[in-house]
């Protein structure tokens, strides 16, 4: 294990803000550790893991959803969507809400939920696949949402104004009539 650890930290100084600071980094460390872990260091049995991490008994009752997020409206390229999974991690993983009241102070939505921040932490796979195995290896009882696909074929446009100078309807123009090139 302690091999594992020196291969995954930096050579940097503690506190140094290049360490994990975003998904894409989580993801990377993970495949790292993948690729180093030894089969006998890997025999963790599913359902195990989350036993060994504290978490409490409540949270195995509660259905996780594995998703793949719909582009943000400002969000005109394929960077963090399915197209594009190979270099950024877009599976994420969100547990079924409990409940949520409005903070009488500020008007703010507050809730008790502990798993409520896990699928906007840094809880990104890069395939379904790797995000299945994660909830089996927590004991976790999962659903998967497939993403929409997106349509490579443009639907048929209506003809607008600029069509009625365009010479896809028509041909081109004969322009022999005109008095400038008699």
């Amino acid at each position: 294990m302690q091999r594992i650890v020196s291969a995954l930290l930096p050579r940097v100084p503690i506190g140094s803000a290049s360490f994990a600071t975003v998904a894409s980094d989580y993801g990377i460390a993970i495949k790292k550790s993948a690729e180093l872990v030894s089969p006998a260091e890997a025999s963790i049995q599913a359902k195990e893991a989350g036993f060994t991490a504290g978490i409490p008994m409540t949270t195995y009752s509660r259905k996780a959803r594995i998703y793949c997020p719909a582009r943000t409206p400002c969000q005109s390229g394929l960077g963090r969507t399915v197209d594009n999974a190979s270099t950024t991690p877009v599976w994420k993983i969100e547990f079924e809400t409990l409940t949520k009241w409005e903070n009488p102070l500020m008007g703010w939505t507050s809730t008790a939920d502990p798993l409520e921040n896990v699928g906007r932490a840094a809880l990104a796979f890069h395939t379904k696949e790797e995000a299945q195995r994660f909830c089996e290896k927590h004991g976790w009882s999962y659903t998967v949402d497939l993403p929409s696909i997106r349509r490579t074929v443009r639907q048929k446009r209506y003809a607008s104004y600029g069509d009625n100078f365009g010479v896809k309807r028509n041909g081109v123009p004969d322009l022999s009539t005109l008095r400038s090139n008699r």
